[in-house]
């Protein structure tokens, strides 16, 4: 099977392609990955587990005749069973170049709530929708939302919901090390994020709660673990608001287990997601979560119960979160471990895999194919 997607650096998605290549028995699945625009870090790991990789280093479009002519022929080089699409650009160019080359079953993902569209693209995916084995949704919300964009019915939508590995336990001593390294105070709230540093993410609204937080008389640090295009804009306005010494910028973090460790409470300001890998670690991780109600969080979180969901693009309701949970340790504990009782009841990695190996198996079943 082939897997398409844009990239494999950071992200949820090309983390959980990854998963899918690596993890399925390589007795019954063969992976192979293609990139659009370039490899990623992701890549080295995927071709030390003996996973083919190749890269168009260009988006293919009908502009870029030659870069689709590529694709096309890599598809049909490796005859694939299944072709797997994922994200935006994959989804539609993918698929119209695995349905071009024959392949038996062809699927694509939908991995967040886009919003935002070109019209024309939409109607490309309706007419290609026809034409689909399987459409995938992380998530209830996003299968919901993508069911009204294309004009179908969500039961036309699969869901195969994402999942985490069971976090690795941080020794005192890395955390410790790493709380040194970031020279954070001893008698300050740790408040932590894990995410690329691009507009949809919301940052710029977890700073302004940070300085609310300050102005409320609550000593608070922030760690934001992750980069992106963002992060000069971020780090100036760290300083506007006069945050710059609350305020750790990390960058692509390896030791992620040891920041969610390190904080004590994880917030996600996001504008969109689709179904965070970040969240599901952080709440696996036993830590208390105040997110963004958009999504698929809400598939996760039940505010109240097992976190505190708070609107979008707002940033008074974070900080009445955060708030209310700094002042009482024992909704916190609450809070984290009914937390990482969901993720270990639905969401890990292991049952993502179940969930996805069934799916290819029964698809090609249903396509009259043998596995090659």
């Amino acid at each position: 099977m082939l897997h398409i997607v844009t990239w494999l650096g950071v992200g949820g998605a090309e983390r959980l392609v990854l998963t899918a290549a690596t993890g399925l028995s390589p007795a019954t699945f063969e992976s192979a990955v293609c990139c659009f625009i370039e490899r990623g870090h992701l890549a080295d790991e995927a071709e030390r587990h003996g996973i083919k990789v190749w890269c168009l280093e260009a988006f293919p479009s009908l502009r870029r005749p030659a870069v689709l002519c590529r694709l096309y022929r890599i598809i049909r080089a490796f005859r694939p069973d299944i072709v797997h699409t994922h994200l935006q650009a994959p989804n539609l160019y993918g698929r119209l170049m695995a349905l071009a080359a024959r392949v038996p079953v062809v699927i694509a993902s939908e991995h967040n709530v886009y919003t935002s569209k070109a019209r024309r693209h939409v109607w490309m995916e309706r007419l290609l929708a026809r034409r689909t084995a399987a459409l995938v949704a992380v998530s209830d919300q996003v299968q919901r939302f993508l069911a009204t964009q294309l004009r179908i019915e969500p039961s036309a939508i699969r869901v195969v919901r994402n999942g985490i590995a069971t976090p690795a336990v941080s020794s005192p001593q890395a955390v410790d090390a790493l709380r040194r390294r970031l020279a954070l105070p001893a008698d300050q709230f740790v408040l932590g994020t894990v995410a690329s540093l691009t507009p949809k993410k919301g940052h710029a609204f977890l700073l302004r709660a940070l300085a609310g937080l300050r102005d409320r008389g609550l000593q608070c640090s922030l760690i934001l673990a992750g980069d992106g295009p963002e992060r000069a804009s971020l780090e100036a306005l760290a300083a506007t608001l006069g945050l710059a010494d609350r305020v750790r910028f990390l960058g692509v973090e390896a030791q992620v287990g040891d920041v969610l460790a390190l904080i004590d409470l994880f917030v996600l300001p996001s504008i969109t997601e689709g179904l965070p890998l970040a969240l599901l670690e952080a709440m696996a991780a036993g830590k208390p979560v105040v997110a963004t109600e958009v999504g698929g969080v809400p598939d996760v979180i039940t505010s109240g119960t097992n976190g505190l969901l708070v609107p979008a693009k707002a940033v008074e309701p974070i900080v009445d979160a955060v708030q209310t949970l700094l002042m009482d340790p024992q909704l916190r504990a609450s809070y984290g471990a009914r937390g990482r009782a969901t993720v270990l009841a639905g969401f890990t990695e292991d049952q993502h895999l179940a969930s996805l190996g069934a799916l290819y198996l029964s698809l090609v079943n249903g396509a009259g194919q043998e596995l090659t």
